[in-house]
């Protein structure tokens, strides 16, 4: 009998049919004793040879993605390499083995573990998804260490779909692409470098099912619908028929959805609606660029502030230029850093916040930090020199806030004149809504600011007290409510009233099944990634407004969430059906 599995996230789109695969890995027992005095140097020169020997490896991966991907994705590998020049943890490593005399796997381990435990107490779903970076830096230099050989999926012989606890960039960037069909892991997100890199490589992929891979064996018939988030084993003749035809229509469409890509995005009554993309790290600039976004309407910045050691002004300023260059007169919103102590200064127990939500994070954390704020504020002005770039602060909470921020803005603009650094002097400076403070004080703040941003997905879980990762209270995180629905109507019309730019850049707007409710509630510029870009600009294309703010009144009426997401789904699914999964 077949079964399905339906608890994973999409991290790629697309339907696969085929056998499948179970990457067990090669659990890696670390040896754990001490050493004499005189085999402490022996244990540090075989450290020493192992990160050579990892560099080797990583920056082999890095080439061979430059040249099947692009250069920009090669860049992912940047980061691993940066891990191994390290002096926090090569000098650490060697100092321990010096120290209390063991060997260096046991070292290791210790020093690797620690970092993974830092980094998952973190409420951050970008920052963990980083464990899986550390995990394949630390795997491959205790192969090297042991001379132990891995599977290697580069030397798949038949098309398999591969289920897997996780797999790790290098093993995603080095698969045999043409044998891999599609991939199922138990952990993972969809803002992982792995996911990434699968979108680029254009290879189905369905994340974070827990425990997928207990559910399937070797050789097992399995249908990946990355589309409706299914995972189908065993399945019958019928349902194998049922998704080739699936399949087929899901090619077919995609094929038609892309026609829209260079067509104006226009609803059918004229009005322009601006799309724009999201993206995580530079690399992602490309895909969004090619599905058509007119722009990027947030650049989330935190990718440069994983690791030990915090980024120079220069790396900034390069990674800022690189994405303001490739969109040339095209808005590049960037957002300052997003994150707290207990993330920038991962190693250090001191920046431990008991509930980091509510604690020194994003503005707050960089408006405590003036040298770590200061430096990023300089790369970012620097860059505006090479395009249009816009500063956004995150997690506003009062317009003293603002002030303050938009204030060290302009001292820093002094800065740069004084130094004969070209900048924008123009440059835009506006802020994330996502805080239900911030909502309520807009008409203030508008005087100050000159364009919102709506953040979605914190605004939500602000609203309504519910934490969006945790298993318990997860299924009371809905868009749809009614608060949030009454919310987002009075911020457009407090932007209105003030004629402040507004965009929404949260998981919603890139959600088609909303794309006429945003319209209804007023939204006219919509950031979101690459996914389902198309089939937002298709809705935009077949739609007018009025039908949209008919469908908000009607809405707005409802008392609860259910009663809303049934006529929602209805609407949805009567004018929209070929989108309708």
């Amino acid at each position: 009998m077949s079964r399905t599995i339906k608890n994973g996230k999409i991290a790629s789109p697309g339907i696969k049919i085929g056998k499948a695969f179970v990457l067990k890995g090669t659990d890696i027992v670390t040896a754990r004793y001490k050493v004499l005095d005189d085999q402490v140097e022996f244990e540090i020169e075989r450290f020493k040879l192992a990160i050579e020997k990892t560099q080797k490896d990583i920056i082999e991966i890095q080439k061979q993605t430059a040249k099947s991907l692009s250069k920009d994705l090669a860049n992912i590998f940047t980061s691993h390499l940066m891990v191994l020049e390290d002096p926090l943890i090569i000098d650490k490593t060697i100092e321990t083995i010096q120290k209390d005399k063991k060997n260096v796997e046991w070292v290791l381990d210790d020093i690797t573990q620690d970092l993974i435990t830092n980094l998952s107490s973190i409420e951050d779903n970008y920052i963990r998804e980083r464990i899986i970076d550390i995990t394949d830096i630390h795997k491959k230099i205790i192969s090297n260490l042991q001379n132990i050989k891995k599977q290697c999926l580069s030397n798949l012989t038949e098309e398999i779909i591969i289920f897997a606890p996780d797999i790790t960039p290098s093993e995603t960037a080095t698969m045999n692409t043409k044998k891999a069909l599609a991939f199922v892991t138990d952990h993972g997100n969809k803002t992982s470098h792995t996911a990434i890199m699968a979108r680029a490589l254009k290879i189905p992929a369905i994340v974070s099912t827990k425990n997928c891979t207990t559910l399937v064996m070797d050789d097992d018939i399995v249908i990946v619908d990355a589309i409706r988030g299914n995972i189908i084993i065993n399945p019958s003749e019928e349902e194998i028929q049922q998704y080739k035809k699936y399949k087929q229509d899901y090619l077919q469409f995609e094929n038609e959805l892309a026609k829209v890509t260079d067509l104006p995005s226009l609803t059918l009554d004229s009005i322009e609606i601006f799309i724009y993309g999201n993206i995580e790290i530079p690399e992602e600039k490309k895909a969004i660029k090619e599905h058509g976004a007119q722009g990027i309407g947030l650049f989330r910045s935190e990718f440069l502030f994983i690791g030990n050691q915090l980024p120079s002004e220069q790396r900034q300023f390069q990674e800022y230029k690189k994405v303001a260059k490739h969109f040339e007169d095209m808005p590049v919103t960037i957002r300052t850093i997003d994150v707290g102590g207990d993330k920038v200064f991962i190693n250090d127990k001191s920046y431990k916040e008991s509930n980091p939500f509510l604690g020194s994070r994003a503005i707050r954390f960089s408006l405590k930090h003036l040298d770590i704020f200061k430096t990023q504020i300089r790369a970012i002005l620097r860059a505006s020199h090479f395009g249009n770039i816009k500063i956004m602060f995150p997690m506003i909470t009062t317009v003293e806030e603002f002030i303050e921020a938009k204030s060290y803005v302009e001292k820093i603009k002094e800065e740069l004149k004084s130094e004969n650094i070209s900048y924008d002097e123009n440059i835009e400076i506006g802020l994330m809504i996502e805080v239900p403070s911030a909502l309520i004080q807009a008409d203030i703040i508008a005087k100050h600011a000159d364009f919102f941003s709506v953040g979605t997905n914190d605004l939500v879980q602000y609203l309504l007290a519910v934490d969006r990762i945790s298993d318990t209270v997860a299924h009371l995180y809905n868009p749809l409510n009614i608060t949030v629905l009454r919310m987002l109507k009075q911020l457009v019309e407090t932007s209105n009233k003030h004629s402040i730019p507004l965009s929404i850049c949260g998981e919603m707007a890139g959600e088609p099944q909303y794309t006429m409710i945003l319209l209804g509630l007023g939204f006219r510029n919509l950031s979101m990634g690459p996914t389902y870009m198309h089939q937002v600009k298709k809705i935009i294309r077949s739609v007018d407004l009025i039908e949209c703010e008919t469908l908000v009144e009607d809405l707005l009426l409802s008392e609860t969430t259910n009663e809303i997401e049934e006529k929602t789904r209805q609407v949805f699914k009567k004018k929209f059906a070929e989108l309708y999964y």
